[in-house]
């Protein structure tokens, strides 16, 4: 049997590839530095994205109203109002998930698919030619964050350049690469293209941009994806209240059909700066450890089990000092005489101890 030419191999492999994905091309930014204006049918602007949307995607809101994409007209975008949705409870979520199994994974992935992405005010370009753009250092913010709170971290740098429709393919061995750790969770960080006002907020005083998060419809774990992004958005909601922009519910896979717990981040735009970016970076890594199942990081799961800890202890504490008493007491032959004491103190005396009959 004859060998198969290099040449054929590649060509092989990139048709698995292909094929592996539920869309050849999945998922789409514009590449102009232009955007779509999201509006419902009252003209009212919801939103905007350089995401290539089709009719079908959805759409939650900060405000949690469920909107689809029904008609697409040049830049804009025209949605229909479904529902305001219910997110997880977020107490339930903080009481059971505080912990994981000590033979579970308490690893959390990030790599970049558009590596060069980068933010207009910081460099002065929208985009790195060497690859290596500001968004490399918002993924590096969010890892450095969470390994602070206790949470291992694997950040890929890796280039997928060009930034074309291709790059999900070549950014997909990168996921896979990092899957071999078995994070509980993997991050692709990208940077939106809107006018700066769409993500632009403070959080505690802090200067931030907001965080969209995607999730690709046309794979297996879309359902899995997305419960998934309304856990992060309602822990976000309560820990750090307008940092979500939204989420994406829309066109493609962005390799999210390799597992669950895979979410799409966007931190800002082109026209923000990279140090608001960053921060918010920061206070997402608060939030994610609850809205993964992690161990316990530094929102309200912690400080409740922490209380909830300290009582354990100080219980544990009594009963061991009253152990060594009582055993004190039955070396040295006094313990008869303590529990008549407590006997008489509680109306509880023996026959004995009692008045005789007069």
């Amino acid at each position: 049997m004859k060998q198969v030419p290099k040449a054929a191999k590649a060509l092989l492999v990139m048709l698995f590839l292909l094929l592996s994905c539920s869309d050849p091309v999945p998922g789409l930014e514009r590449q102009d530095l232009g955007y779509f204006t999201l509006v419902d049918r009252e003209g009212k602007i919801v939103t905007m994205t350089a995401r290539e949307l089709d009719p079908g995607d959805q759409y939650i809101g900060a405000d949690n109203r469920l909107y689809e994409v029904k008609e697409i007209r040049g830049d804009q975008v025209y949605l229909d109002y479904l529902e305001t949705i219910t997110l997880p409870d977020v107490g339930e979520m903080l009481q059971t998930q505080i912990g994981i199994s000590a033979d579970e994974s308490k690893t959390v992935g990030i790599y970049h698919t558009h590596n060069a992405e980068s933010y207009v005010p910081s460099s002065g370009t929208e985009a790195k030619e060497d690859g290596k753009g500001d968004v490399l250092a918002v993924g590096k913010a969010l890892a450095d964050a969470l390994e602070a709170d206790g949470v291992q971290t694997i950040w890929s740098n890796n280039s997928h350049l060009p930034h074309d429709g291709q790059a999900y393919l070549r950014s997909r061995r990168t996921a896979a690469e990092l899957l071999k750790s078995k994070p509980v969770t993997l991050f692709d960080v990208h940077r939106d293209a809107t006018p700066p006002e769409v993500y632009e907020a403070e959080i505690e005083g802090v200067p931030v941009t907001k965080i969209r998060l995607v999730v690709g419809r046309q794979n297996q774990n879309r359902e899995a994806n997305l419960e998934y992004a309304k856990k992060i958005k309602a822990v976000a909601d309560q820990q750090f209240p307008g940092i979500i922009e939204g989420i994406f519910d829309a066109r493609g896979n962005y390799n999210q059909d390799l597992g669950p717990k895979m979410i799409l981040l966007e931190f800002g735009a082109h026209t923000n700066r990279l140090e608001d970016a960053e921060q918010a970076a920061r206070f997402l890594a608060k939030v994610i450890p609850a809205a993964a199942g992690l161990a316990k990081g530094g929102g309200p799961a912690q400080r409740e089990t922490g209380a909830a800890a300290v009582k354990s202890v100080v219980w544990l504490l009594l009963a061991v000092a009253a152990v060594v008493i009582v055993f004190v007491l039955i070396e040295r032959g006094r313990l008869d005489s303590l529990l008549g004491f407590f006997r008489r103190e509680a109306g509880l005396g023996s026959k004995d101890d009692a008045e005789p009959d007069q």
